[in-house]
């Protein structure tokens, strides 16, 4: 399983600098917010700094994946998470055995968390360092209304990726000089690596 993921984060890093980036960003997007932990903010680095002048495009691809595979997610949740006895379905079992990062522990703690926070979690788990399948297939198996979880969703997610945008925009120029020496797939990924310590730092 870990090399099949391994494949998956590879092949990404290989779609950033092709025509056929905003998509495969959706892809991954929809992947990381529903059922695969695959680095979205990454991807979505090194895809603007090669092409800075679309960075709200991808923004907005961005942010339509995550919404879009979160709905999947909450669908995942809701239907096959949990059996008619509040039991863990075999589909549940499954991905706590094979998916990195989401074991029973960790959904008994989002679970603490939700009834703490509520919605607002949501606004929360796009800038910690927590896959957000783990919020939206939480969502839907604790029952959260769909629409409000949509909305958190929208609204979090968006700000996350726009905010990353217009950054990358200020300070991309320079840490896009990195790229001249190799674009392959590899020094993408140590690039966007670098440039979100930048972006962290310019935050915080």
């Amino acid at each position: 399983m870990n090399k099949w993921l391994k494949s998956l984060h590879n092949w990404g890093m290989e779609w950033a600098n092709t025509k056929w980036g905003s998509w495969a960003l959706f892809v991954c997007a929809f992947a990381d917010a529903s059922f695969l932990p695959l680095p979205t903010p990454m991807f979505f680095i090194a895809l603007t700094l090669l092409n800075i002048t679309k960075a709200y495009k991808y923004a907005l691809f961005g942010t339509m994946g995550t919404l879009t595979g979160a709905l999947a997610g909450y669908s995942i949740g809701h239907f096959a998470w949990l059996d008619a006895h509040g039991e863990f379905t075999g589909i549940a079992r499954f991905v706590y055995e094979n998916i990195p990062g989401f074991t029973e522990a960790i959904y008994q703690s989002i679970h603490i968390q939700f009834s703490k926070w509520g919605l607002g979690i949501l606004f929360v788990a796009p800038f910690i360092p927590v896959p957000y399948k783990l919020f939206s297939i939480s969502s839907g198996a604790f029952d959260m209304n769909i629409f409000l979880f949509a909305i958190g969703t929208l609204i979090g997610q968006g700000f996350r990726f726009y905010l990353l945008s217009f950054l990358i925009i200020k300070i991309g120029p320079g840490v896009k000089k990195l790229f001249e020496f190799n674009k392959k797939y590899v020094a993408i990924a140590v690039t966007a690596g670098i440039a979100m310590v930048m972006i962290a730092i310019n935050v915080f």
